[in-house]
This record gives structure tokens, C-alpha cells and sequence, in this order.
């Protein structure tokens, strides 16, 4: 508080703050407060609305009524929102729940999905107690990602506010179950962590937008692990020292997870890529794909390339090639 414009500080005069909610007429005050040396007060707001604010000062002995210029606070809420999980199946849903703070509930908020370079709502809800809500995201009509956010629109009472951009991929879900063949119970504990470990990697067949769950009964396909002198069982192309694939059958050969092959090893392979490399192998020929061949000296190895064999070049990869993803759609 000055005396006029540039003019000296005046203390020791009560000064009164006043809010008004944007969007609103009528002042209401809020706070008292009295000039200190240097002419100044100072107040703490915590606005729950966008709200202006001014300080008045009532005709004093001193000095006469004056009012300041108002200032304006916005709010700027906070829109917070997680998934139950980030996969979908397509004639699935998943749940989206969220918070807006401040919550002003009974007003809605928008479900948003990215296309075409543009956000489009695709669903609304209202917020409720503590500004929460909740959306269900449908899977989508092809298999993929698909990119969403929630938004809050701005307001007199409040500054518009989004969340981060959320991904729910639209998944195939392929169910398998374990099967043994001869005495393998050693190994099948580890078998059964380590196999699930590379089907949930996101560097193997979940880039073609699969999602493979381990059931105890059916499933689509089995995954077996067997002593080597009972491969030959399943089906006349299978021998005692190779894995293979026959029918809903995927069977991993028990020396091959124990030991790999030295055609393998020769070339730095691990064991640990190695049981990657077989699995994603013979999961593959399951998918429907065929043998592939080394690309050239240095390459990465196709996953489909018989890399228990040899090399011929390439270097060992245990992943699928981005083509060999794009065949197994």
C-alpha cells in the first residue's frame, strides 16, 4: 500500500482479501491482514476454482477506500488414469479407471483415442465421488496397438487437463499347456519359468500381437518337453537329437535344453539364447512358417533358420526377424 502511485509505503493499515470465482459475480472475503513496513501484506490461497482475487482497503483516518486491480488464479486439475492391464482381445475389454484432483464431480470426462494424427473421443463419463471414473476400452477391430488418453475440458472454474497417452494392443490369445514325455521332472520347473519368461518377451512372437497364456487343460497347442529317445515317438520326421513340431505338438528335445549343440555354442551362442532360439524355433513352425536360410555373413540368423545345424555366416539370434513377425500375423 502506497500513498499514491510511486509514493511512499503506509504500515499499519488493514487490507481485506476478497476472491470471486471466475465465471461468477459477487466478492466475498476471504482474509484479513494489516500493512507491514514496507506498505506490504501477503496472503496464502489454495483455490479449489479459478478464482480472481483483489485486495481492498476500507477509508481509514489515515488514507481513503481503495480497491487493487484484480488478479486471476486458474486451476489447472490433474487427470490421472491406469489400466488394468495394456492387451486386449478383440472381442474383450479392459478396464481404465482414473481421478481428477480437484475432483468437481458430476462433471464428465472424455475417453480419447489417437487416429489419424488427431484425438477423437470415443466415450464420456461423469466423475464421481473424489473426481474418480472409470471407462471400459473395448479390443479393437484388427490386431495392434491402439493409442488413448483421457481428457477433462477446460471450464470457468478450471483450465482443461489431460492424462499420458496410454497403449492397449489389441492381442491374439493363445492358450498351451505343458506336457512331458519320459523322466524330465528335474527340469521341469525351470522349463516351465523359462519358457513362459520367452513367450512374454517383448523381442519374440508377442511382436505379432500374441498374447500366450499357459493353461492346465486344452490349450492350443501343447509345449513338450521330452527325453530324446521318446521324440521319435511323435511322428516319423522326428529323431532322438533334434526337436521338432508335429500337429498341436511343440516338443523340445531334453538334451537339446541341456546341452544345445556345439554347431551352436562354436559361434558364442549360449545356452541361455540357445533355449530362446529353440522355443521361438519350434513355436514358429507351429505359426505355420517354414525353414528360412542365413541372409548373408554378419546377419542376424533367421529364428527359422536351423541354427542347431550351423550358422553358414550368420550370427546366432535367438529372436524373430521383423519379417519372419510379419508372416506369423
Amino acid at each position: 500500500m502506497l500513498t499514491e502511485p510511486g509514493g511512499l509505503p503506509v504500515a499499519g493499515e488493514p487490507v481485506e482479501l476478497q476472491s470471486q470465482r471466475v465465471g461468477r459475480s459477487g466478492w466475498r472475503n476471504e482474509a484479513a491482514g494489516t500493512t507491514g513496513l514496507g506498505g506490504r501484506v501477503e496472503w496464502v490461497v489454495q483455490p479449489l476454482a479459478s478464482t480472481r482475487f483483489r485486495a481492498v482497503h476500507p477509508e481509514t483516518p489515515a488514507a481513503g477506500r481503495s480497491i487493487s486491480a484484480p488478479r486471476e488464479i486458474y486451476v489447472k486439475p490433474e487427470v490421472s488414469a491406469m489400466l488394468k492391464r495394456n492387451w486386449v482381445r478383440p472381442d474383450g475389454a479392459v478396464k481404465l479407471t482414473g481421478q481428477v484432483r480437484p475432483a468437481y464431480e458430476g462433471e464428465r470426462v472424455s475417453l480419447q483415442r489417437r487416429v489419424d494424427g488427431r484425438w477423437r473421443t470415443v466415450s464420456r463419463a461423469q466423475q464421481g465421488g473424489q473426481g474418480r471414473f472409470a471407462f471400459q476400452v473395448g479390443g479393437g477391430a484388427s490386431f495392434g496397438p491402439r493409442t488413448f488418453r483421457v481428457a477433462l475440458e477446460g471450464r470457468d472454474a478450471h483450465l482443461g487437463a489431460t492424462t499420458a497417452p496410454m497403449t492397449v494392443t489389441t492381442v491374439r490369445l493363445v492358450t498351451y499347456r505343458i506336457e512331458t514325455r519320459g523322466n524330465v521332472r528335474g527340469l521341469l520347473d525351470s522349463f516351465k519359468k523359462r519358457t513362459a519368461e520367452i513367450y512374454a518377451d517383448p523381442r519374440g512372437w508377442s511382436r505379432a500381437y500374441v498374447h500366450f497364456k499357459r493353461v492346465r487343460t486344452g490349450g492350443a497347442f501343447s509345449l513338450v518337453l521330452s527325453q530324446a529317445k521318446y521324440v521319435p515317438s511323435f511322428a516319423p520326421i522326428c529323431d532322438r537329437y533334434w526337436s521338432c513340431r508335429v500337429g498341436r505338438y511343440v516338443v523340445i528335445n531334453e538334451n537339446r535344453w541341456r546341452y544345445g549343440t556345439p554347431y551352436f555354442k562354436r559361434v558364442g551362442g549360449t545356452m541361455a539364447e540357445y533355449r530362446a532360439m529353440v522355443t521361438n524355433h519350434e513355436t514358429g513352425h507351429w505359426f505355420g512358417l517354414g525353414h528360412a536360410t542365413c541372409g548373408g555373413n554378419g546377419q542376424a540368423a533367421p529364428v527359422m533358420m536351423q541354427q542347431s545345424k550351423g550358422l553358414y555366416g550368420c550370427e546366432p539370434n535367438a529372436w524373430p526377424l521383423k519379417w519372419e513377425i510379419a508372416r506369423a500375423y
